[in-house]
């Protein structure tokens, strides 16, 4: 026993500790190449140094366990490689660890068949095997030999793997990954080879090591606090990310919910109260504002983001009547949408409440509008607005769509904003009782893309105008149609109470996004908001939201609210009178699939829901939206996510309807918050069986696997047949093996039979294609998928894994729906069917929506679309205004980039040294009318800079981003047969490309839309 002690003490340990010494050594590089490498993403340099006080004691105590196994078997090795038994374990443990990667990286929840994925295993397993049965002897030998070089050898592989691990297909294939993480730590253990002797620095840095795993319990509950860093780190740091995501185990970040219990009523915040004893069957309600018998007239314009208004401070002249309008009423200046979706936006406003949570839950369709409220009250109502208001997400929005959010009189057609106020004062002039109040409402849709130059409102270079100028100009044509519908309507009705405000904004790349909404920044949700008509001119810094604007009305009418009302009554702000019923700043939430925004005062909380991570922004020292300050402020960010959480539970406790009764968790797991999901795991106990339905529902749409346990409880216990096909289907979505019950879900009644087709078709079997197929093709509407968006992009996924021929046809036909184009060409190109490429070439050249274009594009290069035809779309997607950022990358990849055609590729130099300079002479595009020259120069490195001459001018005042570098040339360019240039670029040049400037696809002509609505000019009345 002494022996072995003594051994253990003066062998074993001390070792341990240099192989820790090793890892430790490279946990210092990670933190230097992350701190220096992505210091624009930290808000400070306290934050690296948050990393080495809380997250390095987490890595070491991590790594602990694993220097444990590598000691022994570097021991098995070193003591036994030679012999036949040891150098066959050898081959064990690297077959093992093969066979698991293998496993990995063709399995998880999107298996291969066991066709394919048996013979991969086993031939990375047998290739593993064979390798270190090989190779171990070898290795040994020269590490006895050549220390130093050993070492040297594998400092340098933990260098490469560790890079490989950070940048090679980041967030795809987790068993990739484990196995790159694994050879990172072998390679960085065999650099510890000249020290291994080295007993007291081995056991100086074991007990350490041994110290930083007693205070990982400490470090990870002082992690949880730190958002930002966690974030940064788990993206790009493989040793520290990993210690994160083992510290979220150990501590969780705290549950919101669970510490916002005390507020459980927001009516302070979100409601205007009603002061007691002056409510009753009466229904009189206190009002700062006295609107009695006016006329209401609600202007809202599509996708006008506030920063493009003048009265906000735009510089260019786009909204001389908004401003003019802004000057004799109130301007909010941080107005917010509930949701930055038409559709979603609309609704919200129309019934004064958070509308996206109530659909997804099946609740709020028989909320009462504003015009029913107002026509319950003696207001006559009419709408003028476009289709296209219901077209994001239709099904859900069927009865608003119907009932015409129960305006009496409604034209429901695409019109300009002209047609518009011609139609509104046909209306005014005919079908309006002047002795009686109107409600009116007109929704303009010019600034929503498509954007389109109009003559009488120029912006930017008129040869070249980018989307900005395009937008401009629309929302400069929407501004000239409000003021005709202001004339209009103060003609007719001289004391209406104007308001002015938008559905969401527009983002142009401010936060890496097109459109709107995917995000909850600033400049997809915050919108203009101006009441004129009640107080003196004034502009308002408190936060408000366009669910505020119902109540206001109501409240200034005299009407009574109803109580399934959330916005605010804005009336005390508009009369400039002190009011009790909001703390001061305001508040406003926001929410898309993925994120929520709080925004209160100066404060903006935004949270990546599923991801539990959440950024504190200053509103007034940040307008941008781009350093987060939560790390400062760390009491602020806990109260607003407790606030957030709040605000999510009271969603549907007022409603009436079958999901009404549902417990919290439900009603939060079935608006996609991961978090909730263990608690909805309980659920499945619960005494009701609509609610265990229910909860084995929501469950197979989470996929947590924190979940397995319980579902696996509920399946062997449960007797209720659609509680066993959702607990066993729940099983699979996480890659568990299919049970009996998850086999009879693919022969049960229609809705689990698709779900378990979904299921393992996402495992690569495809005995329910055929119910796949068959629910697409049902849900395939007039303009898009009449199916849940999540749910469409799952079906996409499926039909990708599978790589079924007969998909392609269903998903061609549906490459018109705008959102869905992408994945379904991401889809098409995974499957591979080369039938697919016609469809994929006429919508690539036609496609006018920007992130869409490099999607179409990679599909087309998967499946073989040769140089002619990808030459013209990306001829034109390049020479744009605003080019396409991977045109010179797709261009590389389909040989377009000949010298015939303005073309020039380095030539693949000796020893793959990039070429620094180039010295080269393009010919002049043949051109129909002619058009200004660009040159698009495509660098070795991304941030490199480009210098040189031009028909020796310079060129250095290069711009681009990322890897490309865009060149104008003179008109003189033109006069020229061949142009010589001359560059040089650090890190070298990749290619160049001569090539005219091109025009934007014009969008094609608004649909002719029948709503069966009558024009009173026409009806003579």
């Amino acid at each position: 026993m002494n022996a072995v002690w003594t051994f253990v003490r003066r062998a074993a340990l001390p070792r341990i500790g240099t192989i820790l010494l090793a890892w430790v050594a490279l946990l210092a590089v990670e933190h230097v190449a992350v701190g220096f490498g992505y210091r624009a993403l930290f808000v400070g340099t306290w934050e690296m140094g948050a990393a080495r006080t809380f997250v390095s004691p987490i890595t070491l105590a991590m790594l602990l366990p694993g220097a444990v196994l590598a000691y022994l078997f570097a021991e098995l090795a070193r003591n036994g490689v030679r012999e036949e038994a040891a150098r066959v374990a050898c081959a064990i443990f690297a077959a093992l660890g093969s066979a698991a990667v293998a496993i990995g990286v063709s399995g998880g929840r999107h298996m291969e068949s066991l066709a394919v994925r048996a013979p991969f295993v086993a031939l990375l397993s047998l290739l593993g095997a064979t390798a270190a049965y090989v190779a171990a002897p070898r290795l040994v030998g020269f590490a006895a030999r050549s220390p130093r070089a050993f070492a040297a050898i594998g400092a340098v592989g933990a260098g490469l793997f560790w890079a490989a691990d950070s940048f090679v297909l980041p967030r795809l294939y987790p068993a990739f990954h484990l196995g790159l993480f694994v050879l990172t730590l072998a390679a960085a253990a065999f650099a510890a080879r000249p020290i291994w002797n080295f007993r007291r620095t081995g056991t100086v840095v074991l007990v350490f090591s041994v110290a930083c795993a007693l205070v990982t319990p400490w470090a990870a509950q002082r992690l949880a606090t730190v958002d930002n860093l966690r974030v940064v780190l788990l993206e790009h740091a493989p040793l520290m990310g990993r210690a994160v995501m083992l510290a979220a185990a150990i501590a969780p970040p705290a549950d919101d919910l669970a510490e916002g219990e005390g507020l459980t009523s927001l009516d302070s915040v979100t409601s205007a109260k009603v002061i007691p004893g002056q409510t009753g069957q009466t229904g009189q309600v206190p009002r700062a504002l006295d609107w009695t018998g006016r006329d209401i007239v609600l202007i809202s314009v599509d996708a006008l983001r506030a920063d493009h208004v003048g009265a906000y401070g735009y510089k260019r002249p786009t909204t001389p009547n908004i401003d003019k309008l802004a000057a004799e009423g109130t301007l909010f200046e941080s107005a917010y949408c509930p949701t930055p979706h038409t559709s979603y936006s609309i609704t919200s406003m129309m019934t004064g409440k958070y509308m996206r949570p109530l659909l997804l839950v099946g609740l709020g369709e028989d909320s009462e509008t504003w015009a029913k409220l107002m026509r319950q009250y003696g207001h006559l109502t009419a709408a003028f607005y476009p289709p296209a208001v219901f077209f994001i997400d239709a099904s859900r929005f069927t009865t608003f769509e119907k009932s015409g959010l129960d305006f009496e009189y409604r034209r429901v057609e695409f019109s300009s904003a002209d047609e518009r106020a011609e139609q509104v004062g046909r209306y005014l002039d005919r079908g309006a009782q002047p002795s009686r109040p109107l409600f009116l409402w007109v929704h303009l849709f010019e600034p929503h893309e498509p954007y389109v130059m109009h003559p009488e409102h120029l912006f930017g270079a008129p040869d070249a105008p980018t989307d900005r100028d395009r937008y401009d100009s629309e929302v400069a044509a929407a501004d000239a149609g409000i003021g005709k519908i202001l004339a209009r309507v103060r003609e007719k009705r001289p004391h209406a109470v104007v308001m002015l405000t938008a559905d969401h904004g527009e983002e142009f790349g401010e936060h890496g996004g097109r459109y709107h909404g995917t995000t909850v920044y600033d400049e997809q949700v915050r919108v203009p908001l101006i009441v004129a008509g009640g107080g003196a001119p004034k502009r308002v810094s408190s936060v408000v939201q366009t669910i505020d604007l119902l109540p206001t009305t109501l409240s200034a009418l005299g009407i009574p609210r109803p109580a399934r009302l959330r916005g605010r009554d804005l009336g005390s702000l508009i009369a400039d009178r002190p009011s009790q019923e909001a703390p001061a700043g305001g508040l406003a939430f926001v929410e898309t699939d993925h994120f929520t925004l709080l925004a209160r005062g100066q404060d903006r909380l935004v949270c990546a829901r599923k991801a539990g991570a959440c950024t504190l922004y200053d509103a007034k020292s940040d307008p941008h939206e781009e350093h987060d300050v939560g790390g400062a402020r760390p009491d602020t960010v806990k109260e607003l996510r407790q606030l957030t959480a709040a605000i999510a539970r009271e969603h549907g406790r007022l409603e009436r309807g079958d999901a009404q009764a549902w417990p919290e968790a439900l009603r939060r797991g079935s608006q996609g918050d991961v978090e909730a999901a263990p608690d909805v795991a309980m659920l499945l106990d619960d005494v009701r069986l609509d609610v265990r339905r229910k909860a084995a529902d929501v469950l197979f749409d989470l996929r947590a696997p924190a979940t397995a346990a319980a579902l696996q409880r509920a399946l062997a216990t449960a007797e209720d047949p659609q509680v066993r096909a959702g607990c066993a289907l729940a099983l699979v979505r996480l890659g568990e093996a299919p049970s009996r019950a998850a086999e009879d879900a693919l022969k049960s009644p229609l809705e689990w039979k698709r779900r378990a087709a979904l299921a393992f078709a996402e495992r690569g079997d495809a005995r329910g294609l055929a119910d796949l197929l068959a629910w697409w093709n049902e849900s395939r509407g007039e303009r898009e998928m009449n199916l849940d968006f999540e749910r469409a992009k799952e079906l996409l996924v499926a039909f990708a894994k599978l790589r079924d021929p007969s998909a392609v046809s269903p998903l061609v036909r549906t490459l018109g729906d705008v959102r869905l184009r992408p994945f379904i060409a991401d889809a098409l190109a995974t499957i591979g069917e080369p039938s697919a490429r016609p469809s994929l070439l006429a919508a690539f050249a036609t496609e006018r929506y920007v992130p869409t274009r490099p999607h179409l594009a990679r599909a087309l290069l998967a499946l073989g679309a040769t140089r002619e035809e990808m030459r013209a779309p990306l001829l034109r997607f390049a020479g744009l205004p605003e080019p396409m950022p991977e045109a010179m990358t797709f261009a590389l990849d389909a040989k377009v980039l000949d010298e015939v055609h303005g073309g020039w590729v380095a030539p693949v130099a000796k020893g793959g040294a990039p070429t620094a300079e180039v010295a080269v002479t393009l010919p002049t595009p043949r051109q129909k009318r002619p058009a200004p020259l660009r040159l698009l120069v495509l660098l070795e490195k991304e941030g490199d800079t480009v210098q040189g001459t031009a028909e020796a001018r310079p060129v250095s005042s290069a711009s681009g981003e990322g890897a490309l570098r865009v060149v104008e040339l003179g008109p003189e360019a033109l006069e020229l047969p061949r142009i010589h240039l001359q560059l040089a670029a650090p890190g070298g040049i990749r290619a160049l490309w001569l090539l005219p400037h091109t025009e934007e696809i014009e969008p094609p002509p608004p649909e002719p839309w029948d709503a069966g609505s009558v024009d009173p000019a026409d009806s003579g009345q």
